[in-house]
């Protein structure tokens, strides 16, 4: 408060002149860098920060239970970080290994011999059925060998990969299968694309390691048979934006086994009513000199050959009834 020296009355502070008589108050004004305690302020202190520039911060110094605490937590985060990526390594290694024998020993299998010789060749047991009733139905084939490892498949249990033979009337191996279903251990329709793949997207003569290259993975099934020819499955899906759905493609590969370069280019688009694990059943197109389907005349004449023999049993039943009669 400010007292009048003329009338006394007191007055807020800040006033100029005294409410009661309107004399006019003396104020003490204080040097810009005294307060009113009399002390001294320092300029720079009190300055303003320019608009835009932030006030720099003053390191807060850790005492030593702090920098402790702080170590045991990084040493324990380092210590999950670790396992996690252990455990990743671990599954990746699973995964590939096994799948990886198992293609390896697919082509030891000698086309043209036995299967007692490929079983000496490629130390593998083979037999006449899988204990998996699925596999069983997939194909057909005469001798089978599946991997113990075993992987999840649309959340059904399948081995990690199956070699199928199939044998001539002497028994000697004209044709090999292989199965890699760890490709298909995320999404049974395959690896996700960003498009769909059509028939230019590899070009002739290029190599094995280029096409898994170019299409980002491993074949899911490969044959081969005593033409000198392979035909490798690649399996995808890819989000049709028009449709409104997910699409999915068996994308088939033909490879001449004399310099293991592509020869041709097919594809065929996967029916889920289909079993889902099959590559060889769907395959709406023959591939242009790989496994081509029957010509139009000889399927033709299978045709008519299945329709006298028909034709023939029901005469002979309207035969039998006659005599019954």
């Amino acid at each position: 408060m400010i007292i009048c020296k003329k009338c006394g009355a007191e007055c807020p502070d800040g006033n100029i002149f005294c409410e009661k008589c309107g004399k006019e108050l003396e104020v003490n004004i204080l040097p810009d860098n005294i307060d009113p305690q009399g002390n001294v302020i320092n300029r720079e202190e009190t300055k303003e920060t320019p608009r835009g520039r932030k006030t720099p911060k003053v390191p807060v110094k850790m005492t030593e239970a702090q920098k402790a605490a702080r170590r045991r937590t990084l040493r324990i985060l380092g210590i999950i970080l670790a396992v996690i990526a252990v455990c990743i390594l671990a599954v990746t290694v699973y995964n590939t290994t096994g799948s990886q024998k198992g293609f390896n020993a697919s082509q030891k299998v000698p086309l043209g011999r036995n299967v007692e010789y490929a079983e000496s060749e490629t130390g593998l047991k083979f037999t006449e059925k899988s204990a998996n009733g699925m596999i069983n139905t997939m194909t057909d084939f005469d001798y089978i060998c599946v991997s113990e490892k075993t992987v999840k498949v649309s959340g059904s249990e399948q081995p990690q990969w199956a070699i199928m033979l199939s044998v001539d009337s002497d028994g000697m191996i004209n044709e090999v299968e292989y199965y890699d279903f760890s490709q298909l251990r995320v999404n049974w329709q395959g690896r996700k694309m960003a498009e769909m793949l059509d028939e230019n997207y590899l070009t002739y003569g290029m190599s094995i390691k280029n096409v898994n290259k170019s299409l980002g993975m491993k074949p899911y099934y490969v044959k081969r048979n005593v033409s000198n020819d392979s035909l490798y499955c690649y399996r995808y899906y890819f989000t049709d934006e028009k449709a409104g759905y997910d699409r999915a493609f068996n994308f088939y590969v033909g490879f001449s086994d004399t310099d293991l370069s592509v020869r041709s280019v097919e594809y065929s688009e996967i029916e889920y009513a289909k079993v889902i694990l099959n590559a060889d059943n769907d395959i709406q197109r023959p591939v242009a000199g790989v496994f081509a389907l029957p010509a139009a005349d000889e399927a033709d004449s299978a045709a008519e050959n299945v329709t006298e023999e028909v034709s023939d049993e029901e005469t002979e039943e309207s035969s039998e009834e006659e005599t019954a009669e």
